[in-house]
């Protein structure tokens, strides 16, 4: 486990915004990212080993137009990494004893039909409910309109018995959210999940101004509107600095108690093979993000005390395998 607190004081703001190239196994990964522009990379790099940064870095262009680089300081579209803001948001109410997540959906969004009626919060967070048809047509426009469409959908599966992998799903648990806190889900995650966490470059999709050079340009293919059915599984932007934050805030206790904690970082309960927004398996804790215009992923190796943050905005080459591969040399450098 990360010594997170004393981490946290360390890295100031601009320590997590400046470029980074520390040491021998440093310089192979910026040699070979480098070389990966040339091939359409773009995007930026954080690697992390027992505390200290290895590598920070922007590679490509965040507009192309402008000939503005990537750098550690530019902001991304994380799109599903959001959902580990969903789950501990979840777990923090639990906690508070706002809910359990055992309580039925059915309890804070009433009105489901009564074969939809015994799928808990915590199926919802481990892609297990069968609430959800896939392909379903489901309103966006606001959380009401979006909650009765998925009610009024047909089951698809009964309840704990199979996993599909759906962001409706996490658009429930965000209206969950707002319902029991009394605070829309955006507000709620600054307040109790960014701010805590130190986290002062997120944003929502919906925030980004346009122009401003902090904010990477996506090219691949069209954005993703920030509409129900997207919120709560998607739409969090921020530097890779602030999603190390992130991790480090998790990891010591500044956004969860422990036994909230050992949950999240618990094994998924088959069928699952995901919870509260975070992939854990005994070597590694892991969660990717991507649409058509962004790419985004994060490899957490606690054993080997390793952090590796990526991000990319030039999806006209899909990166995620061979970064992955690539990357993950510095938890095995032999």
């Amino acid at each position: 486990m990360l010594a997170a607190l004393a981490l946290l004081q360390a890295l100031t703001l601009d320590s997590l915004a400046t470029e980074r190239v520390a040491g021998t196994l440093a310089a192979r990964l910026d040699a070979q990212l480098s070389a990966y522009v040339d091939s359409g990379f773009w995007g930026t790099v954080l690697v992390v080993k027992d505390g200290h940064i290895l590598l920070l870095k922007g590679y490509g262009l965040a507009d192309s137009t402008r000939r503005i680089r990537n750098t550690p300081a530019t902001r991304f579209e994380m799109n599903s990494m959001t959902k580990m803001f969903t789950g501990v948001a979840i777990l923090q109410l639990a906690a508070a004893g706002r809910l359990r997540v055992d309580d039925p959906v059915e309890r804070h969004l009433p009105g489901f039909a009564a074969e939809k009626r015994d799928a808990t919060i915590a199926q919802l967070a481990s892609h297990t409910s069968g609430l959800i048809v896939a392909g379903s047509n489901l309103a966006g426009a606001s959380r009401a309109a979006f909650v009765r469409d998925v009610q009024q959908t047909p089951r698809e599966a009964p309840a704990g018995t199979q996993y599909r992998y759906t962001n409706a799903g996490y658009s429930l648990l965000a209206a969950i959210i707002e319902v029991t806190s009394g605070e829309s889900y955006e507000a709620y995650l600054r307040t109790h999940a960014f701010e805590p966490a130190g986290m002062r470059t997120a944003r929502f999709r919906d925030e980004i101004p346009s122009g401003d050079t902090l904010f990477a340009h996506g090219y691949g293919g069209a954005p993703n509107p920030y509409v129900w059915g997207t919120r709560g599984a998607g739409g969090a932007w921020m530097t890779v600095g602030d999603m190390y934050r992130w991790v480090v805030a998790v990891e010591d206790g500044v956004v969860l108690p422990a036994s909230q904690r050992s949950l999240l970082f618990s094994p998924p309960t088959p069928p699952s093979l995901e919870a509260f927004g975070w992939h854990v398996s005994p070597a590694r804790i892991d969660k990717g993000g991507g649409s058509a215009d962004f790419a985004s992923q994060l490899l957490y190796y606690p054993a080997d005390r390793v952090v590796i943050i990526w991000t990319s905005n030039n999806l006209r080459r899909r990166w995620r395998q061979t970064l992955n591969q690539m990357l993950t040399i510095v938890v095995a450098p032999d």
